[in-house]
């Protein structure tokens, strides 16, 4: 069957075991691989290609995340397949993951910089990871939503900005009409359960609520960040955005017992700067 790598990574084994037995390579977020379902138990059996060649193998099936000292549960290191569209939306945003270096290559460096010129001149600003007074967060969102669209058309209704505000509060007012032309309905995260292809959206520095941007009879201005979900366990889901770190990075984001995302909460010398407010849930397909 069908699967996909819902970790960062995870090693594949000639055996199912870890004693005396060297990983013959890593499995990588989001890949596509084939799991034949004979594996031992804790482990997975899968076939899949590495370099261009078939590689046959085992991963474990779950992994423990350090990274995330919240979390108790092991994410499971595989998951099922979601429908196309959200599908073809994950593998752009873990395609810009992977074009940073997993989240290692910074705004400032080569080709990184270049990178983030060709997302700001994709909305026509000449601008680039030099320019660090200009978060790209929301040109990169953009940028992987426009390159989902060559794919799956629908996504080309999603409003493309340089600040994801414009997004949120579309997402949100479109969700409240029930506009069934609209890719995303932005609703609130005690509503809904994440799921891959969803776009997880914050307040950043000043508050603004979910029925500000409802009530908002225009397009509020206030700073926000977006990531893509692109994994989902029990405990936590992995979102990618752009601008974290410096960097296309991996974030992860505490989900509640009943699978509901918590208000991952942001501070900075005390002082909370940032918190989920709504769910993008992805309506194409």
């Amino acid at each position: 069957m069908k699967r996909f790598v819902n970790v960062e990574a995870v090693n594949l084994r000639s055996q199912p075991s870890t004693e005396d037995n060297t990983p013959i390579g890593s499995l990588t977020l989001g890949q596509s691989i084939e799991d034949l379902g004979d594996g031992p138990q804790g482990w997975r059996h899968v076939q899949t290609e590495m370099a261009g060649e078939a590689a046959d193998g085992y991963s474990v099936d779950g992994l423990p995340d350090s990274k995330f000292k919240w979390t108790k549960a092991k994410q499971p290191t595989l998951r099922e397949p979601a429908t196309r569209a959200r599908e073809v939306l994950v593998a752009a945003a873990v395609e810009q993951w992977l074009r940073f270096d997993k989240g290692k290559g910074e705004e400032t460096d080569e080709p990184y910089s270049t990178y983030i010129h060709e997302m700001w001149m994709a909305l026509g600003e000449n601008l680039s990871g030099q320019d660090t007074d200009y978060p790209w967060s929301a040109v990169a969102i953009s940028l992987m939503v426009r390159n989902a669209a060559k794919t799956i058309p629908e996504y080309k209704a999603f409003k493309e900005s340089v600040g994801h505000a414009r997004y949120m509060w579309d997402a949100i007012k479109k969700g409240a009409s029930m506009d069934t032309s609209a890719p995303f309905w932005g609703v609130r995260i005690a509503q809904d359960k994440p799921q891959v292809g969803d776009i997880i959206g914050s307040w950043r520095e000043k508050p603004y609520s979910f029925e500000q941007y409802l009530n908002a009879s225009k397009n509020p201005g206030t700073p926000s960040h977006s990531d893509i979900v692109v994994a989902v366990g029990d405990e936590v889901a992995l979102a990618i955005g752009g601008n974290v770190r410096q960097s296309v990075f991996v974030t992860g984001y505490q989900l509640t017992t009943d699978g509901y995302l918590t208000k991952n909460q942001r501070f900075r010398d005390g002082k909370l700067v940032g918190e989920a407010i709504v769910l993008m849930k992805n309506r194409v397909g």
